[in-house]
């Protein structure tokens, strides 16, 4: 009886092993069915808050001659469809859905996809194209050559706006019907190869119908060699698990070549918007005047005739804006005939945008000088009814401002903006009209110094000149 429990229990141990071991089995066959397509990789680097392409940014110059190298050889292969190209734009993962975020991704992309069709004539329905949301490689777009053939389903469109306008931007990503994302996940490093899977979220395709990209990367090694000149050259060696391309010193000679030529082709594709806005203050039309004196003893609102007045504002660098504007009015107000406002006034302001570089929206500071003057008569003088007084003098302040500008759309824009300086009215002069004589007499002499503090509120529309 004993025998029997014993043949039974190593038979249910066996049965176990057996099972166990087809299970592990199954395991390694499934592991070893997982393709990974084999690929060289690029990467490029550009400045925060920056669609630049620069060649002499980071290590740009050398990833542009390793890739550089290996196109020129490669380039059959990929125009007949054996293989081609991959841009993956990688973008902050807390900030991917911001359409001002999804357009600097594209327009990297964009950047880079000009270059290769410039460079080396290749179309771009050889060129799919995806934005990763994982947060790796940040201010970083990655290329690479993929040896296969274009999927049916890959992305191959690339939407942006050079506009900075919110109403461009949005316009431009809503050509991507759905924005072309992937989530990379790191597999590790084998051998010479970097396993990197992408994953793509596109809800246009069943979830069936796609297939992520599976690539084993090359890691590419830097060598420096001296010579004669005491110069250092750079050779690429690009190695997969299978077999080893070795790039010719004198194709690297040729690619260097190259490269020098690449900063006057990206400064002509990648100059900086500049804009220029045609404003105006809509209070001086509203027969306010929009500063106020302080300490002067005449601390109040001021109203009189209405003010034209017309400002040019020009946007540059980044960051940068000058805006030079003139005010002049000579109406009468109140009383037709006794009454009259004459004023004329002009400024210049330097500003500085501190936040979101190239956008021009938000947040506004700079310094200002004004230089003007003015003739008053009538009643904002005296109100005597009998006898007609008048005042004139000059006038100019220096002073500083902040400011906040918010994009309506199309162009336009409305921007709100305080003032406050020094200002000096100089060279004034008092003076009684007699009808009689039909002449002006000096009555008194006049002049006054002190802080002011000012409001603009105005109406803007902007445009883009280069």
């Amino acid at each position: 009886m004993y025998r029997i429990k014993d043949s039974h229990r190593r038979i249910q141990v066996r049965t176990i092993f057996l099972l166990l071991l087809n299970f592990l089995w199954g395991i390694g066959a499934d592991a070893q069915t997982t393709t990974y397509y084999k690929a060289e990789s690029f990467l490029f680097s550009f400045r925060q808050d920056n669609d630049l392409f620069l060649a002499d940014y980071g290590d740009n110059a050398y990833q542009l001659e390793r890739m550089g190298g290996l196109l020129d050889v490669s380039r059959d292969q990929i125009l007949k469809g054996d293989c081609h190209l991959l841009i993956v734009s990688h973008v902050n993962a807390y900030e991917y859905e911001d359409e001002e975020v999804v357009n600097e991704a594209s327009l990297r992309a964009g950047r880079i996809r000009a270059y290769l069709k410039t460079r080396f004539d290749i179309p771009h329905d050889c060129v799919a194209f995806y934005i990763d949301r994982s947060g790796n490689y940040r201010d970083q777009v990655h290329v690479y050559k993929v040896h296969k053939p274009l999927p049916w389903f890959a992305n191959i469109a690339i939407h942006y706006s050079e506009s900075r306008y919110p109403s461009a931007i949005k316009a431009a990503i809503s050509r991507y019907g759905v924005v072309p994302y992937v989530d990379l996940y790191r597999r590790g490093v084998t051998g010479h190869n970097d396993h990197e899977v992408y994953r793509i979220d596109d809800p246009l395709f069943d979830p069936s119908e796609l297939e992520d990209y599976r690539l084993a990367s090359v890691v590419d090694t830097l060598q420096q060699y001296e010579v004669a000149d005491v110069s250092a050259v750079l050779l690429v060696t690009t190695e997969t698990t299978k077999e080893t391309v070795p790039v010719k010193n004198e194709h690297n000679l040729a690619a260097r070549q190259e490269v020098k030529k690449i900063p006057a082709i990206v400064e002509k594709t990648e100059r900086r918007a500049e804009y220029l806005a045609v404003k105006t203050n809509l209070l001086p039309w509203c027969t306010l005047v929009p500063s106020v004196r302080l300490g002067t003893g005449q601390t109040e609102i001021e109203t009189g005739s209405f003010m034209p007045n017309l400002e040019i504002e020009w946007y540059f660098a980044g960051r940068w804006s000058v805006v030079a504007s003139g005010m002049y009015a000579d109406f009468s107000y109140e009383d037709k005939i006794r009454d009259r406002w004459s004023v004329s006034e002009f400024s210049v302001e330097p500003r500085v945008w501190p936040l979101r570089s190239g956008c021009f929206a938000g947040l506004n500071t700079g310094l200002f000088g004004e230089y003007g003057d003015f003739d008053v008569c009538g009643s904002e003088i005296d109100p005597d009814s009998e006898v007609l007084y008048g005042r004139t003098g000059r006038f100019w302040t220096l002073g500083a401002s902040i400011g906040c500008l918010i994009p309506l759309g199309k162009g336009f824009c409305c921007e709100v903006s305080m003032r406050t300086g020094y200002r000096s009215v100089f060279d004034g002069k008092k003076y009684r009209y007699d009808k009689i004589d039909d002449k002006n007499y000096l009555e008194t002499r006049f002049s006054s110094t002190g802080f002011m503090i000012g409001l603009k509120v105005s109406l803007v529309y902007r445009f883009q000149i280069r």
